[in-house]
């Protein structure tokens, strides 16, 4: 696992493997990676290898295309291009992009799932929290 205290930003699709996404002080699981155990992060994690685990973050978690998490993932705003396999909480929303295939209940105020993209489970969507 790399973690660095800059910004780092993944703007090109076929590397991310989910859009544009922009970190500071962020972490990311890469490619062939295999990473048994739970994450906790205050940035925004990148998952392009394999989380056997839980992943909670207070920002974004984004699992690339090729990526695996099987466990549960908790993070303000969830995108899921790679595998998802356990239940999501997303505070703020979550987006399946055409490559997703997510298998489990989420939970989320805003839920994106773009054409292609397989979603088996349960969605429950509560009323999001004022923004302060």
């Amino acid at each position: 696992m790399t973690n660095t205290a800059s910004s780092f930003q993944f703007l090109d699709p076929q590397k991310a493997g989910a859009g544009d996404v922009a970190a500071k002080n962020g972490s990311v699981i890469g490619a062939g990676l295999v990473l048994k155990g739970s994450i906790a992060a205050v940035g925004d994690v990148l998952v392009a290898g394999t989380v056997d685990g839980n992943v909670s973050s207070e920002a974004r978690v984004v699992i690339a295309v090729g990526g695996l998490v099987s466990g549960k993932v908790d993070a303000a705003e969830i995108v899921v291009a790679g595998k998802l396999l356990g239940d999501s909480v997303a505070s703020k929303s979550l987006a399946l992009q055409g490559s997703a295939e997510v298998r489990g209940d989420v939970t989320t105020p805003q839920i994106v799932i773009e054409p292609g993209a397989t979603f088996v489970g349960r969605c429950s969507m509560p009323q999001a929290a004022p923004q302060e």
